[in-house]
């Protein structure tokens, strides 16, 4: 009896032993950072086994000054990255004046990065100079909630050559131009706001402020013209060769030889004459929103948006009611690339740096730390979904706080207490109903005209302030910027441009 209880014990030992093994073993992974599935099973995509630990570098725009408590808003960051990700992460806040010099010097000097903001005009340059990671197999593995967030269609825009290089950020990607009016005027002059739908609707209103307030133009031009507002058409990413109304059978037109543009700076010099528009609109450094918040205007151009009174309010530093110019809202793919994220090309773990993003596009907390900061210290709740600022605190004295738009996800975010408790999904529904051009999808690759685009841009620089102003009648200038324009090879630029839309056609079977 004593020998078959030796026998039966010795294997009850071994499993008792293996037990004893495996908790230190966990002991182990917890005590040096190692971790398994997170809570939101994040890494657990694709991923086998324990993560091993992480430093992540992200590099991100800011405007104005660096927050000073960034490095506290960080520590909370990596409360949540750690934990579901094993990763701590470095914020490197650069400001937005000397962004593109310090992001070339960092990755020409193969320094330490792995994710980065880059603006959509930037997007197909850094692909073309080999700066970023392609995508499609890390988002596939460790991006499924990216995917989600921002939907296949959306993403389908990023793509360059069939690979996909970036991610859009999320926000409105329906646009359509509309006018900002103070409202105090509006209701002193007693003026209909729901009366104006299209630009001759505008008249009657500026002769109504003109009128009774001499020492305010009613249209405010500044660094940034009226008709750079006011758009009808697929920039097809620069405005040089567009898609007249969104679609014109894919065929690409020069806009400034369009009749349309004609008779929109023909609009502008008469508005011009009659006093509408300030006479240093050509000239001033001045932002339409800053004449409007020192006094100077009456009302200015904006592309349209949910909620967009309460971003002209709080930009323009009076109450703002705004109207549309244009019924149908539109959809390209320069919209949805306002801004992306992307893995730059030295990153020493691309699929740790897509785990990052999925969570910043995913994980609520993380979202309104990178846009907010710290609860109770930089913010407080006033709703289930809006926020506003503690005692005592405002935009001049807050630790933290970052632009929305340049963080990834917005749509998970808290929003101001000044904007609609639903603001986001009065977004997503905005986003919906909008139009999709008949080129969304397609990037415009200019290096093979890169010369005739250095070239074409210091023209546009010489003529489009001075013809968008209304300050020089079309008559004197227009056929003077257009044949600058031929000289400097705008035809050769168009003509590759529609070279590759057509590539791009038939490849989509457009």
């Amino acid at each position: 009896m004593s020998r078959k209880f030796k026998m039966l014990a010795i294997p009850i030992i071994v499993m008792i032993i293996i037990s004893l093994m495996a908790a230190c073993s966990t002991q182990d992974n917890n005590g040096s950072g190692n971790t398994t599935v997170g809570s939101n099973g994040t890494q657990g995509e694709g991923y086998e086994g324990a993560l091993e630990p992480y430093k992540l570098t992200l590099a991100i725009p800011v405007y104005g000054a660096v927050p000073k408590d960034m490095e506290e808003v960080q520590a909370e960051i990596n409360k949540i990255t750690q934990a579901e990700i094993n990763t701590t992460i470095t914020i490197l806040p650069i400001s937005v004046g000397a962004w593109s010099q310090q992001l070339n010097l960092m990755i020409s000097g193969g320094e330490k990065l792995d994710l980065f903001f880059t603006f959509g005009q930037s997007y197909g340059t850094d692909v073309a100079q080999g700066r970023l990671a392609a995508l499609d197999e890390v988002l596939e593995k460790y991006g499924q909630g990216v995917v989600e967030a921002v939907g296949e269609r959306n993403l389908e825009a990023a793509r360059i050559n069939g690979s996909l290089y970036g991610v859009p950020v999320t926000g409105v990607y329906g646009k359509r131009p509309e006018i900002a009016l103070r409202k105090d005027m509006v209701e002193k002059y007693n003026i209909d706001v729901a009366s104006i739908n299209s630009l001759d609707d505008l008249e009657s209103v500026f002769e109504n402020i003109k009128k009774n307030e001499p020492n305010i133009y009613p249209l405010a031009s500044g660094l940034a013209s009226p008709l750079q507002y006011y758009r009808t058409y697929d920039r097809l990413g620069d405005s040089l060769g567009v898609l007249m109304g969104y679609d014109n059978g894919l065929k690409v037109e020069n806009y400034y030889e369009s009749a349309e543009y004609e008779e929109l700076l023909n609009l502008m010099n008469e508005w011009y004459k009659k006093g509408f528009i300030n006479k240093d609109a050509a000239t001033t450094q001045s932002t339409p929103d800053a004449l409007i918040k020192s006094g100077k205007a009456f009302s200015a151009m904006i592309v349209g948006e949910p909620g967009s009174d309460a971003v002209a309010t709080r930009l323009m530093g009076h109450d703002m009611v705004v109207a549309p110019l244009m019924e149908e809202t539109h959809k390209t793919t320069s919209d949805v690339l306002t801004g992306l994220y992307v893995i730059a090309q030295q990153s020493e773990n691309p699929e740790r740096a897509m785990m990052m993003l999925n969570l910043m596009y995913t994980n609520r907390e993380l979202a309104n730390l990178l846009v907010w900061g710290i609860e109770g210290k930089h913010y407080v709740k006033v709703s289930e979904t809006q926020v506003t600022y503690p005692e005592g605190v405002d935009a001049s004295n807050v630790g933290y706080q970052m632009q929305a738009w340049i963080m990834g996800n917005p749509l998970i975010t808290y929003v101001s207490s000044t904007q609609s408790p639903d603001h986001w999904e009065q977004v997503k529904k905005w986003n919906e109903e909008a139009i999709e051009s008949k080129a969304l999808g397609f990037f415009f690759d200019a290096t093979p005209v890169k010369n005739e685009l250095t070239a074409i841009n210091n023209v546009i620089e010489r003529y489009q302030a001075i013809l968008e102003s209304g300050t020089v009648s079309p008559t004197d200038k227009l056929d003077e910027f257009r044949k600058a324009l031929k000289a400097a090879g705008v035809d050769k630029y168009m003509a590759e441009k529609q070279r590759q839309l057509d590539e791009w056609a038939a490849a989509n079977n457009k």
